[in-house]
């Protein structure tokens, strides 16, 4: 298939940092407990028999140059229609929107493996920018079915369906 190497390429990190850039809380109402630490020390021991590299950096200043098809790309971009705390003064426009999607393209273009979660819908809103630029390049949308009851925006309303989905140029 292709090498166990990872690029993170990410506009905003998904933990949170107060106004002097200090550690401010984790995502959803999960505190570090016992259980996530043995997890994430599992995977860190997985980690060290692997070929893997993680890059956090803005998607805009990461040459595609530096990839082959033998990487793979994994991209969780600020959803365009939440509202988080990450995104409540326009950190992530339109024109983001599209941008990562053209650069998504690009990568597509030289075979290189990615997969972009998002959601399609949120609050009565749909994302179609996202949803018709899948479906055009004739990418693979798989539909997430995840439980959010320990998130900040849970909602019990069945008027505010999140669609959350993994888009993909390979097959699952």
């Amino acid at each position: 298939m292709f090498k166990e190497k990872i690029r993170m390429l990410d506009k905003k990190l998904h933990i949170r940092f107060n106004s002097v850039g200090e550690f401010n809380m984790p995502v959803g109402k999960r505190d570090f407990n016992g259980s996530i630490r043995k997890n994430l020390l599992a995977f860190c021991e997985k980690l060290k028999n692997k070929n893997v590299e993680f890059i956090n950096e803005d998607f805009k200043k990461f040459k595609i140059d530096n990839l082959t098809p033998e990487d793979f790309c994994y991209f969780d971009p600020p959803y365009f229609l939440g509202d988080a705390s990450y995104n409540e003064n326009n950190n992530w426009t339109e024109n983001d929107e599209k941008d990562l999607l053209k650069y998504v393209d690009k990568l597509n273009e030289k075979n290189i493996k990615f997969a972009l979660s998002n959601v399609t819908q949120h609050r009565g809103e749909k994302n179609n920018i996202l949803i018709d630029w899948a479906i055009e390049n004739k990418y693979n949308i798989n539909y997430l079915d995840y439980n959010y009851n320990n998130s900040n925006y849970h909602s019990k309303s069945k008027m505010n369906i999140t669609e959350e989905v993994l888009i993909t140029n390979y097959s699952i």
